[in-house]
């Protein structure tokens, strides 16, 4: 496998500030194993509290779940990537399937936040992932392939190198979403590093990750899978405990020791 071994969580509307301060001092203070690049996303609200609680050499990295594409100004309920950046974030999730289905994001503005956050100094996490009919048309790979070759296209194939891409298929992501067994992610991970090569120049996005009903149970066995270099977490690592555990089994599915 290769290191480090990303382990990350979004809270999504999730957390109070307190409570944001809260679990970011609990992973603080914890011994996080070796091998592993941890990243937290919490809501805007507590983006500039988490930062604010976090040692300066702390390890984790702390994302936004979303940002404009545009510059400064008009844009009532938005906020920049540079107003993210200032708050604390070091990469940004764009392109979730919650913000496609309920905000009208398309694979151009995925395209346009891309740019723009590698624009303003930071990583873009790129989400895609295909809806059951889909699936069980047996089209995913298609379908999210579709996805990364658009959601790249504004990048230069250096910029490229820079990106993380999580497959997170929507059928297997939320509360009842159902799980992915390792067989039905491996075919559809390899393809997208197949694509991330190829608009790279044979380097590849920076990591791929499986997000989707992920918790202790299933971890370890996602991350057998050779394309699959982390895992991003909903639920299960909402609490620093969970976090903590999932971090462990990270660690110990690499071979750290």
């Amino acid at each position: 496998m290769k290191l480090p071994v990303w382990i990350g969580t979004s809270w999504k509307m999730t957390k109070t500030i307190a409570e944001a301060r809260a679990y970011i001092e609990h992973i603080a203070t914890a011994e996080l194993p070796a091998g592993i690049q941890p990243f937290v996303i919490p809501a805007h609200t507590s983006l500039a509290a988490a930062r604010d609680a976090l040692p300066a050499e702390s390890p984790v990295l702390l994302g936004a779940q979303n940002a404009h594409w545009g510059p400064e100004g008009a844009g009532t309920g938005e906020v920049s990537m540079r107003m993210v950046g200032d708050a604390g974030a070091r990469l940004v999730e764009i392109g979730h399937s919650e913000r496609r289905q309920h905000h009208a994001e398309t694979d151009e503005t995925v395209a346009l936040k891309a740019r723009a956050a590698v624009d303003a100094g930071l990583m873009p996490l790129i989400c895609v992932g295909e809806p059951v009919d889909v699936h069980e048309a047996g089209e995913a790979i298609e379908f999210v392939s579709s996805q990364v070759r658009a959601a790249l296209g504004r990048l230069s194939s250096t910029e490229v190198s820079g990106v993380l891409i999580a497959y997170e298929p929507i059928w297997a992501i939320g509360e009842h979403g159902r799980p992915a067994t390792p067989t039905e992610v491996a075919p559809v991970v390899s393809e997208l590093a197949r694509v991330a090569r190829e608009v790279s120049g044979g380097v590849g996005c920076r990591a791929l990750l499986y997000g989707g009903s992920v918790d202790e149970a299933n971890a370890a066995d996602l991350l057998l899978d050779a394309n699959t270099d982390g895992l991003f977490v909903g639920r299960a690592a909402w609490t620093p405990e969970g976090f903590l555990r999932l971090a462990a089994i990270a660690a110990e599915a690499a071979g750290v020791p």
